[in-house]
């Protein structure tokens, strides 16, 4: 097991080892299991983050070690409901469940058996390893407690197949490191010389192979039978919060120069795509997800941040939704507003908010048509909160943390507020030494109520919070009442929660590596990503979206969100404050589709414009001299509600075909890339209209191995653009193309947009230019 990242390092600093590893795996000996590109906890990073993280993992195994990865395995905690189709999706066959305990200590179900059909969110089933008595970390010691466990409760086989001693091994040859090869071989010569076993070596794919035909049991686990183990809050989460937003970015520059090659030349910079800079922006947010970048953030010096940095200053220095902006010909005064759901951009007029906050005694209003909020600000209660969709009433929020083993509660104190003038914004401050700070934005325009928190990770009188999840800042919103559906996210999924997972935590007394460790308890736990929904019985509801702080608990309360907490394994190299951002949305019943949907507007995205310092041109072209854009374009439209398009990109055909036989973007040079999510669990055809003429369509795996082709029928061009005339200069038409979608499926088309394919120019024509020009006389 090992990042791809890794390999790539390990291929240019010591080929001659890569060699070895290739001999190796052609004759068997070993096999790569894992295979992502940057081994993260994916449990808390996007959806398109982690299927990034497979294929290029997979493509960077078979381009350095010449195979393809087929076992999925990690040391650390890396499971959620639609991780069993990613991975078939990628070509991988088979899995394991068993995770080490290090830093992190995950619990998953112990099983009975050694392989079940692991089932995803879809109904994808993967033949995946356990988690059973036979699981060995990686120490000697837990070696020989298995070898006494063995000789008293001999395992037996079953349907002829032996059973497996599965063990997790991460061998350094350093003295600073508790598992080295000159204490392990001594163990493993002891279990080979034992008369009373035969042992057989063989890889987790092998064994998986055995298992085929056979009838295993099929487990379709649940979020509440996973704790994975970590310390959520921690540096009030910016190593998620942060991974995140750089996803946003990602997708919204792949989005922006994707459309803007429907437009032809000319192509600012350089290509009609450029692969380089945003693959590197993958590739290096991919690294940064790494398990120990997170797990050990401050143990590792807060490393990721440097390579996040990089990928903000990579899309900053050349932003393709800028340029799109720039091209589109927005001003200050007609700014561009880009929408990666609707795959697309608008350029409107910015309107002042017409509306402001009216203060009367305790009581804060804020009113418009079908919006009312009442908020009294000495207790930061929210009396009533109405849009046209539904109302919330007497929502009491307030903070709870831990300090010298007590709890304490920050509640209103000494009335503290202010307004800002011309904006929907209130802040309230919460406790006399100011640990919290609430500032309300109202929506009106989407129904929704903004509440911003920024907190101190300091106590009432100054003590510093305690340990762990005990001490930790936690936002508290009752629960409306018994039988109420709560609904979360994960990576390209939602479900429901029931009890919360129970599990420990481990932290070290003092030094990382030779303190003692002590445990606490946890129960009640359940993440999130970017939204948790609250519905009654009777179909009304509260849609809670929140900007990254991913740990929950369920209480006696209600509910309780981590802003910030202290996690022992970071040392004193951590934050002392959090903030995060959430919107409330009263409902009457809302989708999983549509909490997804709303949910992405936390992802904040400012007009753009042209800056009137620089000249109107794009690239070296006066934009007088170009066809004008349409004043809004949407390059995807999905008219099916349960589905939304995710990501839509372009590849380079000659790196990213590399050993796939069927390939969909064959001879498309840099075919465009469509990935389409169903939320509501409803099976049947998707309608999509795309910008057209497009030659081929396929449905593909995640790698781009063709599934089926795809028919294309003609559209209505209204579904592009309200002024069809200014995309006739482009050649531009609508098409609509029919995809079959299973409940939860996650799919990737692949196109050939004829408008978009790379106009090439006839540079011999200019060689005179070039070819002669440094022939010159003084």
């Amino acid at each position: 097991n090992f990042d791809g990242i890794g390999y790539e390092k390990l291929a240019s600093e010591s080929p001659e080892h890569i060699t070895k590893l290739r001999d190796a795996i052609a004759e068997g000996v070993i096999e790569v299991v894992g295979g992502s590109y940057g081994q993260p906890y994916g449990l808390f990073h996007g959806g398109e983050s982690n299927i990034r993280q497979r294929v290029y993992g997979v493509r960077t195994a078979m381009r350095v070690l010449g195979c393809r990865p087929k076992s999925f395995w990690e040391e650390e905690f890396d499971a959620y409901p639609q991780l069993p189709q990613m991975l078939a999706g990628c070509g991988f066959t088979g899995a394991s469940l068993y995770f080490q305990w290090t830093w992190h200590t995950p619990e998953v179900p112990m099983e009975e058996a050694p392989v079940v059909l692991w089932e995803g969110v879809d109904g994808t089933q993967i033949p995946t390893a356990t988690r059973n008595r036979m699981n060995l970390h990686q120490w000697p010691e837990d070696f020989q407690i298995l070898l006494d466990d063995l000789a008293e409760n001999p395992p037996l086989a079953e349907d002829g197949i032996p059973p497996l001693v599965l063990q997790w091994l991460e061998l350094m040859p350093t003295q600073d490191w508790m598992c080295r090869s000159e204490l392990m071989i001594p163990m493993l010569a002891k279990l080979k010389e034992d008369p009373r076993f035969e042992i057989l070596a063989v890889t987790l794919g092998e064994y998986l192979a055995k298992w085929e035909g056979k009838d295993l049991p099929v487990r379709r686990y649940q979020p509440d039978d996973f704790w994975h183990g970590m310390t959520l809050g921690k540096n009030g989460d910016n190593h998620p919060k942060r991974s995140a937003e750089l996803e946003h970015q990602i997708l919204e520059a792949e989005t922006a120069t994707a459309i803007l090659g429907l437009f032809g030349r000319p192509y600012e910079p350089w290509d009609v795509y450029p692969t380089w800079e945003l693959e590197e922006c993958w590739r290096q947010l991919l690294a940064a997800q790494h398990h120990d970048n997170h797990e050990c953030e401050g143990l590792c010096g807060h490393v990721a941040e440097a390579q996040f940095a990089f990928i903000g200053s990579l899309l900053g220095a050349n932003d393709p939704v800028e340029r799109l902006a720039k091209r589109a010909g927005a001003t200050h005064e007609n700014v561009m507003t880009f929408d990666r759901h609707r795959l697309g951009y608008a350029l409107s007029s910015p309107a002042d908010p017409e509306h402001i906050w009216e203060i009367t005694d305790d009581i804060a209003i804020f009113e418009s048509e079908q919006f009312l909020l009442r908020i009294d600000i000495s207790t930061g209660t929210i009396i009533e909160f109405s849009n046209a969709e539904g109302t919330v009433r007497n929502l009491h929020l307030t903070f709870s943390y831990g300090a010298g083993g007590k709890q304490y509660k920050a509640s209103k104190r000494n009335p503290k507020y202010k307004t800002y003038k011309g904006e929907a914004t209130l802040e309230i401050f919460l406790g006399t030494s100011t640990p919290a700070c609430l500032r309300f934005v109202a929506h009106p325009e989407t129904g929704e109520l903004e509440i911003y928190i920024t907190v101190e990770g300091l106590g009432l009188h100054g003590e510093t919070l305690d340990p762990g999840y005990a001490g930790s800042m936690r936002m508290r919103i009752p629960s409306f009442s018994i039988g109420d559906v709560i609904r979360t996210d994960s990576p390209y999924a939602v479900q429901t929660v029931g009890k919360g997972a129970s599990g420990k935590r481990k932290y070290p007394e003092a030094d990382w590596m030779t303190s003692p460790q002590w445990f606490e308890e946890v129960e009640g736990a359940f993440t999130s990503q970017t939204f948790v929904d609250v519905t009654q019985t009777d179909g009304t509801g509260l849609l809670i979206s929140h900007s990254g702080s991913q740990q929950w608990f369920l209480t006696e309360y209600g509910m309780e969100n981590v802003v910030l907490s202290f996690d022992p394994w970071d040392g004193d190299n951590r934050s002392l404050s959090g903030a995060t951002t959430y919107r409330l949305f009263p409902h009457n019943g809302i989708s999983n589709a549509a909490c997804i949907r709303r949910s992405s507007l936390l992802h904040k995205n400012y007009p753009k414009y042209r800056d009137p310092s620089e000249p109107p041109n794009f690239g070296s072209v006066p934009l007088a001299d170009l066809p004008p854009l349409p004043m809004d374009f949407s390059a995807v439209s999905v008219h099916s509600t349960n589905v939304l398009a995710t990501a839509f990109y372009r590849e380079q055909e000659s790196f990213c075909k590399r050993g796939l036989d069927t390939y969909a973007g064959e001879g498309m040079g840099h075919p465009y890339v469509l990935r389409l999510v169903e939320y509501d669990g409803l099976t049947g055809d998707v309608e999509v209209t795309l910008p057209g003429p497009i030659a081929r369509a396929y449905k593909t795996n995640m790698m781009g191995e063709i599934v089926q082709e795809l028919t294309i029928q003609p559209d209505k061009v209204s579904y592009l653009t309200t002024e069809p005339e200014k995309l006739e200069p482009f050649g531009i038409q609508a098409v609509r193309i029919s995809v079959p979608m299973r409940a939860h499926e996650i799919a990737t088309i692949y196109l050939d947009i004829v408008p978009g394919r790379k106009q090439f120019r006839d540079l011999d024509a200019k060689r005179e230019i070039w070819a002669t020009v440094h022939r010159v006389e003084d």
